[in-house]
């Protein structure tokens, strides 16, 4: 049986769901004002997050899942532009969905007190920070779609996976 962070983690999971299958391949150029990240490098960092604390949870469940970002060897990795983020958006949701499981696995089948080199409490500690995170790049996106004159997701579809 999932706890009430298992849950959230579930419902977070379908939020960032809806916000990817609602993109097109246009809306991934979108920046947020002031030549901030695109939306496809959002959620590259998105992932990428998840994947390294995940990782130092448990390395052999989360290290070798895959980025959605190559690195340019020219530019310092310092440099936004250094990373080139997937645009692919099946790609994306597929990767998203398959970090995020097995974040979640991670953390269900930690042992008790376990936190491996995580600087945080607790897995669940861990998942919350994770999902304040991705809510923080949920918004930049939707500044970036926004500002750039691009439609929103749903409103309602985006609260719906909060309140089942």
């Amino acid at each position: 049986m999932m706890n009430s962070v298992q849950t959230a983690w579930q419902a977070n999971l379908k939020v960032n769901t809806v916000l990817v299958n609602h993109l097109t391949p246009e809306m991934l150029d979108a920046r947020t004002p002031g030549g901030g990240y695109s939306v496809a490098l959002h959620l590259a960092h998105l992932v990428g997050t998840t994947k390294y604390w995940g990782s130092r949870l448990d390395e052999a469940r989360l290290g070798g899942l895959p980025n959605l970002y190559t690195m340019r060897e020219d530019l310092d990795e310092n440099d936004i532009e250094a990373f080139v983020a997937e645009t692919e958006l099946t790609r994306i949701r597929q990767v998203l969905i398959e970090t995020a499981a097995a974040a979640q696995e991670a953390a269900a089948e930690a042992p008790e007190g376990f936190t491996g080199t995580l600087p945080h409490a607790s897995p669940d500690a861990l998942l919350i920070h994770m999902m304040v995170h991705d809510a923080h790049h949920r918004g930049q996106m939707l500044l970036a779609l926004k500002t750039s004159g691009h439609p929103l997701p749903d409103e309602d579809a985006m609260w719906v996976p909060w309140k089942e």
